[in-house]
């Protein structure tokens, strides 16, 4: 029994997608001088076309994450130091360590505030804005200390939210990659059948339009995204590989 001609499933890569369609659209541009062929070649081109472009808008995408996450991981780098460099000066203002001032900070100490990463940071550096103001009676200096706390913990908020846009854009360029991909899967496999048509019971020259298929078990890395940390409850989760 006749094996049917292959044909790129959702499973396979993006790059192995736009290889097949690059290689059939080429062969039947070989047999311009048939009609039907000519329009099967200009629609897949097409198709082709428009998932290629899709996945380079996409794969731009997650590269300007980078400097986003960069941001968000020195901004976590700076907080903490300040929130160490205040736990200090609470300490020489005291003269000692656990004192008055120290202790009405810092109850728990630095660690629940600088431990955390993300929107939950955020939270305990607000948390201690509040704490610092309440301690304006035991400690004169708090305020311009609270100012410092206050512009490194909008730094984050800013970082923050520019990376979440940031993600949010690059899961909105994978959505359309994954439709175009939908797109082409369907033309190919409708060029297939074309052409089929075109030649019954003449396996070799159906074979002629097709280069080989061989879908890959995970996606490669095109199909892999690196915008959220695993385990990281302050990002959102990235969309899951086609």
């Amino acid at each position: 029994m006749e094996e049917p001609l292959q044909l790129p499933t959702p499973r396979t890569p993006v790059s192995k997608c736009i290889a097949l369609g690059l290689y059939t659209a080429a062969m039947l541009g070989k047999f311009s001088a048939n009609p039907v062929l000519g329009s099967i070649a200009a629609t897949l081109t097409t198709a082709t076309n428009g998932l290629t472009s899709s996945q380079k808008a996409y794969a731009d995408g997650v590269i300007a994450l980078i400097p986003l996450r960069v941001g968000v991981k020195f901004v976590d780098y700076r907080s903490d130091k300040a929130v160490r460099a205040l736990q200090r000066q609470a300490e020489v203002a005291d003269d000692k360590k656990a004192g008055k001032i120290g202790t009405a900070l810092f109850p728990d100490g630095v660690t629940p505030i600088i431990r955390p990463v993300g929107d939950t940071q955020v939270t305990e550096m607000r948390a201690l804005e509040g704490r610092m103001d309440a301690a304006t009676s035991l400690w004169p200096a708090a305020p311009a200390e609270k100012a410092k706390i206050t512009a490194e913990r909008a730094a984050y908020e800013t970082a923050l939210n520019e990376r979440k846009t940031g993600m949010h854009t690059s899961a909105d360029l994978r959505a359309k990659r994954d439709a175009a991909k939908e797109d082409f899967l369907d033309v190919y496999a409708s060029t297939a059948a074309r052409v089929k048509a075109e030649f019954p019971r003449d396996r070799a020259m159906q074979d002629l339009f097709f280069d080989r298929v061989t879908d890959a078990v995970v996606a490669d890395d095109e199909d892999a995204t690196d915008e959220a940390a695993p385990g990281n409850p302050d990002v959102p989760p990235p969309v899951q590989p086609s």
